[in-house]
């Protein structure tokens, strides 16, 4: 299975040419051998090899990975900010 149907079988959807979304999770094909992954507060989050050579589900487990770490990372910030605002 290519990247690109796993990420549609992971209810990726195609955005924009070369730019997949799921939900505020970005991912966007760049022009070389690089994924630029992100969210929308922090669009460009991480850069990602293509993958190739059977190595499609772990990239896609490390890109999950990162933006669940920004989605909380962004949580306990607002938290935080939040605590000292009150």
């Amino acid at each position: 299975m290519s990247f690109v149907e796993l990420l549609i079988e992971s209810e990726w959807r195609e955005h924009e040419p070369f730019t997949f979304r799921k939900a505020n999770w970005l991912i966007v094909f760049g022009t070389s051998a690089w994924l630029e992954v992100g969210t929308d507060k922090t669009p460009r989050l991480f850069d990602v090899p293509v993958p190739h050579d059977g190595g499609e589900q772990w990239t896609l487990s490390l890109i999950n990975h990162l933006c669940k770490t920004d989605d909380e990372l962004q949580r306990i910030t607002q938290a935080w900010k939040w605590t000292k605002s009150a």
